[in-house]
Formats: structure tokens, C-alpha cells, sequence
């Protein structure tokens, strides 16, 4: 193989190889063996079959072209390798040579690579963070949540108010014709969650057990029901029950019932401990992103349109991985929220955008400060994770032989680099 071309126009090569008589004959021949060993032709075994008999029945058309391919992607291959070069997508614009017995190969394409970051200043900045601190209010908070999460619900006499459940049966019509999403009987509803619009709790509020009432509620523009936003709707509601919100005290058996600790005192203490350590994680993250920022806008770079759209490809899977947890798909949030997928792609664009921005600036710094990772780094990693599947150097060792190793060498370089730019950054509080 030898590189006839590499000349560079931006963030593009323009490449253009020979491959040697020798290759390109023994990856003409490894081809037959391929496309052969299926054939069939009266009075051969299959696989048996002579390459001048084969040749005469089915030509040498398809054992060229896909000897040939293998030829010329050898050659790209060892090419990209010898260049050095880190590319970003397929070739472009590939054109091959005529085939010759006996003859070399020439081909040429155009291949877009990672851009080059010109750096610009990226120690010595500074950046103004406001530390959150912990106090009771703060905690009394959290646990009011927790308390919240396990509240339960009395029936009363009373008229209904914010946060009350109602059970009702409802009537709802939109132009005119029953809406059948939103007629049913005996509907629990939360009032205050604007389940059907503000403008229905409004109304409902005030209501007791046994009566009934018929109104309009016109619904804004960006309701999250396509159906019915911008719509006027008619109801016609009977409230069967009101339900009461209590929520539970705090002692011993709360405790127990919601964590694995088995005082109120100890669960306080953990949830202080918990959003304290949220308080440092955030603080942490604020002075990255402020760094991150500024040094993306000293430094100079054109991204590839392709990077952007894998990085969009990874946030819709991170983004498809969260509302899974909650028990939704892609498809039910598409329907659910009338926004399309290549809605979704196009409001993450921008922020995909600065995310490869960010990636490549800071890899260029790793490079400018030859920020390595060791074994002892990747061990130190897994470790800070604190899993008890990982708590032994044999199933350390273990999990290094399932995962890309170079997909966690990556991050952990990333972490190494914004420590060491925290460490030559001023922090004004």
C-alpha cells in the first residue's frame, strides 16, 4: 500500500492510495472462495467447484468487485492508521481504479476528521459561584416531600379545596360532541394537579358531596392535551366523594416505613447529609460549566454536522432511558405531549452543539497538558462508585473484560482535566 495523497483542506483529507498487485490478487482470491463455496453447477460438489469452471458459468464480474472492495478497505484502513487520522464518518466521494491482472490499484476519497481546537486562554481564569447551604428550613422541606409522597386520603364532609381528591362523574363535550377521554364515571381527580386546566379546580373548589354543576373552561394554547388546548370545554360534574389530604407525623415508625433507618432523628440526619452532598455535587458542577463555557469561547473551532446529530442521537437515549424508569416509551411521550421525534431532535440541536464543542475543547486541553489515565485510575473509578458487586479486585477485573474499557478511560480523562482546570481557576465566592 502506498499513499500517493493526503492533502488537507479544513477538517478534510483528500486521500489517494495504491494498492499493491500482491493484495489486491489475494483479496480477488479470497473472494471466490466466498462466493463460490455456495454455487452450484451440475456435476460439482458444492464448494467444489473450479474458479475457470465458475468463471464461465457466472463470469468474474462478482468475485473482482468484491475482492477489490476488500482490497481498497484494507488499504483505507491501514491508511487512516499510518496517517494518524481520527475520523469522524464514512469516506466521501470514492472512486476506484480500473482492475488490471496483475496491477496495482489506485483509489481516492475525501474523509472528514475531528476538527483541530485552537486553544485559547484556559488557565488562570476566574469564576463567581454561590455556595448553597444546608439549614433546617431546607431540610423541614425534603421531608415534608417524603411525608407528601405517603399522604393518604379521608373522606369529608366538607366542601373541596386545593389538594383534595374528588371522585365525581363528569360530562365533557368539546364543539359540542361528548369527549369520551374525559366522561367517565366515578374520575378520582387531585385538585390543584390541573388534571383537565386551572379553570376546572377553580370551579370545582367549593363543591361538596352530592352537588352538581355545569360549566365552560376555555384551555390555553400550550395545554398539554392536543385535543382539547386552545378549546372551549363544557362540563357537567357531580362530586361523589371528597377525599382529605393527611400527611403522616414524623417518628420512629415513619422512619422505619420509609428508610432503611429506625429513628425520625437518624432519617433527618440522612436527608441533612443527602442534600448537603447534592449542595457540594451542584456547587462542583457550576464551577465546571462556568469553566467549561469560557474556555469553549476562547478557543476557536467548526464542528462536522455529523458530530452534532450523534450527540443528539445519545440525548433522545438518555433522554428515552429516563421517562422508562417512569414506565414510558418514546412512542406514548410522542402521542402523549403531540410533539414529533424530529421535534425532539431539533430541541436538543443547540445544546448537542455546545456539548461536542466542550468534548473537543476539552480533549484538545488533555492533549496540550498530556493528561493520561493509569490502571490505577480506572481501578480508583470503579471504586468511588462504592457498588458492592465491585468490592473485590477480582470482580473489578471481571468487569473491565465486559465494558469498552477506552469509553471509561475517556470519562475518567475528561474528570482528570476539569480537576486540573478547577485547580488553576480563581473561585470567588
Amino acid at each position: 500500500m502506498k499513499i500517493l495523497n493526503s492533502s488537507k483542506e479544513g477538517n478534510t483529507i483528500f486521500l489517494e492510495v495504491e494498492q499493491s498487485p500482491e493484495a489486491v490478487k489475494a483479496n480477488v482470491d479470497a473472494a471466490y472462495k466466498k462466493v463460490a463455496k455456495d454455487a452450484k453447477i451440475p456435476g460439482f460438489r458444492k464448494g467444489k467447484i473450479p474458479r475457470t469452471m465458475f468463471e464461465k458459468y457466472f463470469g468474474k464480474e462478482s468475485i473482482i468487485r468484491e475482492g477489490l472492495m476488500d482490497a481498497v478497505n484494507l488499504a483505507y484502513a491501514e491508511a487512516v492508521q499510518l496517517l494518524d487520522l481520527r475520523v469522524i464518518d464514512y469516506p466521501r466521494n470514492l472512486k476506484i481504479g480500473e482492475y488490471q491482472d496483475e496491477a496495482p490499484v489506485k483509489f481516492s476519497c475525501e474523509i472528514d476528521i475531528l476538527p483541530e481546537v485552537k486553544l485559547g486562554t484556559y488557565k488562570g481564569l476566574t469564576v463567581t459561584v454561590t455556595e448553597d447551604t444546608v439549614n433546617d428550613d431546607k431540610v423541614n422541606a425534603q421531608i415534608d416531600r417524603l411525608r407528601d409522597s405517603y399522604a393518604t386520603y379521608e373522606a369529608t364532609d366538607r366542601a373541596a379545596q386545593a389538594n383534595d381528591v374528588i371522585r365525581a362523574n363528569i360530562e365533557a363535550k368539546v364543539d359540542g360532541d361528548t369527549y369520551a377521554p374525559w366522561t367517565r364515571e366515578g374520575a378520582g381527580i387531585r385538585l390543584g394537579l390541573a388534571s383537565f386546566g386551572t379553570e376546572f379546580d377553580t370551579q370545582v373548589s367549593g363543591m361538596s358531596k352530592g352537588e352538581s354543576k355545569e360549566f365552560s373552561a376555555l384551555l390555553p394554547d400550550d395545554f398539554n392535551n392536543t385535543d382539547t388546548a386552545g378549546k372551549n370545554v363544557d362540563f357537567k360534574v357531580t362530586i361523589d366523594e371528597v377525599r382529605e389530604k393527611h400527611l403522616p407525623e414524623v417518628n420512629d415508625e415513619f422512619a422505619g416505613k420509609v428508610s432503611q433507618y429506625t429513628t425520625a432523628e437518624e432519617l433527618i440526619a440522612q436527608t441533612r447529609a443527602q442534600l448537603e452532598s447534592e449542595a457540594k455535587a451542584h456547587y462542583t458542577n457550576d464551577i465546571r460549566n462556568q469553566i467549561i463555557q469560557q474556555i469553549v469561547a476562547n478557543s476557536e473551532l467548526e464542528i462536522h454536522p455529523v458530530l452534532v446529530q450523534r450527540e443528539v442521537d445519545q440525548m433522545v437515549h438518555e433522554f428515552e432511558s429516563n421517562i422508562r424508569r417512569i414506565g414510558y416509551n418514546l412512542d406514548q411521550y410522542v402521542k402523549a405531549t403531540g410533539t414529533s421525534l424530529e421535534q425532539l431532535r431539533d430541541s436538543y440541536t443547540e445544546n448537542a452543539g455546545q456539548r461536542v464543542k466542550a468534548d473537543l475543547t476539552l480533549s484538545a486541553i488533555s492533549d496540550q497538558e498530556k493528561i493520561e489515565v493509569t490502571d490505577a485510575d480506572v481501578i480508583a473509578e470503579i471504586q468511588s462508585w462504592n457498588t458492592p458487586e465491585l468490592n473485590s479486585e477480582a470482580a473489578i477485573a471481571s468487569y473491565l473484560k465486559q465494558i469498552n474499557i477506552e469509553n471509561l478511560k475517556y470519562s475518567v480523562r475528561r474528570r482528570k482535566t476539569l480537576d486540573f482546570l478547577v485547580a488553576n481557576t480563581t473561585i470567588k465566592n
